[in-house]
């Protein structure tokens, strides 16, 4: 009996994990598809092909922002959702391959607020590793932050190497005096380090490799050893 047969008389389907055909777990998605008809199946390949479709735009949008501005990129870098990109010279962002940002609500599910930025004001400059990505987040820098291989930057995190005020209130009220009054500091993230969605590292911290950076933390510890976590909004680290 064929197979074109036996979906026919609706006596098995193609066979599920563990063997069980229709009992199987793929076996009860198959028969969810046939209930369904094509019009599911139709509308989840639109899904993907307009997916697929928009990243690439935003890819090719995002490469064109960085050449603009003098960056340079890798290979296989992708955008998945618009990226805002800002540097005062040329050659501040430095991307390196398989690179990935993601701003668009559905690619990452932690509940995006926002595109991903990338913020060099003054002598500031960025520098991703091979193979690290971030989703909704910010990078703003005034000097130096530097993001090593294989990084993972959660959903809505903030890395900031300057105070983007001064603390002085005085000097605050004079635009241009406070603008030239901030402090600042290089920022940099080992190999693997791993920063949880809403968490926020401030100017001079310096992550070592494989440290781990728990969601909503705000960090200002400057020496964070390799295989630390850290956990609360407060510069406590624990070693693992």
């Amino acid at each position: 009996m064929s197979f074109k047969h036996d979906l026919k008389l609706g006596t098995r389907g193609p066979a599920g994990a563990d063997g069980q055909g229709e009992g199987g777990r793929m076996g009860r998605l198959w028969r969810r598809l046939r209930e369904a008809g094509p019009g599911l199946v139709v509308m989840i390949a639109a899904g993907r092909l307009l997916t697929a479709v928009s990243r690439a735009w935003c890819t090719a949008v995002l490469k064109l922002k960085l050449h603009l501005v003098g960056g340079t990129y890798g290979r296989h870098l992708v955008a998945d959702g618009r990226v805002i990109v800002r540097a005062r010279r040329r050659g501040a962002i430095v991307l390196g391959n398989h690179v990935t940002f993601k701003s668009r609500v559905g690619s990452n599910l932690v509940g995006l607020t926002g595109p991903v930025v990338l913020d060099c004001s003054a002598g500031g400059r960025i520098v991703i590793g091979d193979h690290s990505g971030c989703s909704g987040a910010v990078l703003s820098s005034r000097s130096s932050i530097e993001i090593g291989r294989y990084v993972n930057i959660g959903g809505n995190a903030r890395i900031y190497d300057h105070d983007f005020h001064s603390l002085d209130a005085q000097i605050r009220r004079e635009p241009l005096q406070d603008y030239a009054s901030v402090r600042t500091e290089r920022v940099s993230l080992g190999d693997d380090v791993f920063v949880g969605a809403h968490a926020i590292v401030l100017k001079g911290v310096h992550a070592g490799a494989g440290a781990v950076i728990g969601a909503g933390a705000v960090v200002s510890l400057r020496e964070i050893p390799a295989g630390a976590v850290v956990t609360e909004p407060i510069p406590v680290a624990t070693l693992m």
